[in-house]
C-alpha cells in the first residue's frame, strides 16, 4: 500500500506490506507524522489507498459494502466525539437496542462503570456538547465502551488511552484481552506499556516499516523501539524519584 492525501502532496505511506492474522493483536508505534493514523484510517475506508490494496479475509475492502465493512470495525479515536445527550444514548449509539446489563458489562471492560456509578443520574446523566462535562480519560473510556457494544470483529484504537493513567490502562488492556479473543485488535500508541504484550509491534518511520517483531525481539534489535523504551523507563524512574 502507498498513500498520499492529494496528487500534488507528498507520499505518507510508501510500499507498505503487512499481514495481521485474524484474532491477533498488532501495535503501531512511531514518531508524529510517521503514518500511523493514516494507516488505520484505510481499514474502515475513511480514505482509500492511492496504490495497492487492503484485504480482509482475502477480499479487497472496495468489494465489501461500506455498511458491512464498518459494522465489522470498532474505531476509537484519540479525540472522542460525544453528543449532548445521555451517557446511555452516547454509548448505545451503534446498537440502540442493547440491554442495560450489556452496557454495564462493556463499560466494566472499559473501566468506565466506576465513574458512571458516581454520577447522580448514572447512565442517564446528560453530558455537554462534545462531552465537555467529562474528563479526557472519561471521554476515551466512554468511546471505548461504545465501540465494544457493537461487538466488532476488528477493534482499532488510535492512541485511545493517552488521557488514562497507566494503572487504569493496564486494567483495560486485561479486560480487552479476554473480550478480543478470536477478534483482531490494532492499536496505535506512544506508550511501550500499552503495546508490549501485542502479538506483533510495527514501528513506522517516514511512512515505511522500520522495525517489526515482539517486544523482546525489538529490544534485541537495539533500534528505534529500544530507544523509546529506554527513554520511557528513564522518565518513569524520574517521576518515581
Amino acid at each position: 500500500v502507498s498513500f498520499k492525501y492529494g496528487d500534488d502532496l507528498p507520499w505518507v505511506l510508501h510500499n507498505l506490506n503487512l499481514t495481521i492474522p485474524a484474532g491477533h493483536s498488532l501495535a503501531l508505534m512511531g514518531s508524529t507524522g510517521s503514518g500511523k493514523t493514516t494507516l488505520i484510517n484505510l481499514i474502515p475506508r475513511l480514505f482509500d489507498v492511492t496504490e495497492g490494496e487492503v484485504l480482509i479475509d482475502g477480499v479487497n475492502i472496495k468489494d465489501i459494502s461500506l455498511k458491512t465493512l464498518r459494522r465489522a470495525v470498532g474505531f476509537v479515536p484519540q479525540e472522542a466525539f460525544l453528543f449532548s445527550d445521555s451517557l446511555k444514548n452516547n454509548i448505545a449509539y451503534g446498537n440502540p437496542s442493547i440491554s442495560e446489563q450489556e452496557i454495564m458489562l462493556k463499560s466494566e471492560i472499559a473501566q468506565f462503570s466506576k465513574d458512571v456509578l458516581q454520577f447522580p443520574g448514572g447512565f442517564d446523566t446528560v453530558v455537554g456538547e462534545r462531552g465537555i462535562t467529562l474528563s479526557g480519560g472519561q471521554k476515551q473510556r466512554a468511546a471505548l465502551t461504545r465501540a465494544l457494544i457493537t461487538e466488532p470483529k476488528i477493534l482499532i484504537l488510535d492512541d485511545s488511552f493517552s488521557a488514562v493513567d497507566t494503572h487504569t490502562e493496564e486494567d483495560i488492556l486485561q479486560g480487552l484481552r479476554n473480550f478480543m479473543k478470536d477478534r483482531t485488535t490494532i492499536m496505535v500508541s506512544h506508550r511501550v506499556s500499552t503495546v508490549k504484550d501485542a502479538d506483533k509491534i510495527v514501528v513506522l518511520d517516514k511512512g515505511k516499516i522500520a522495525e517489526q517483531g515482539t517486544h523482546d525481539e525489538l529490544l534485541q534489535l537495539n533500534g528505534i523501539y529500544a530507544g523509546i523504551y529506554s527513554r520511557q523507563l528513564l522518565e518513569q524512574e524520574i517521576e518515581e524519584i
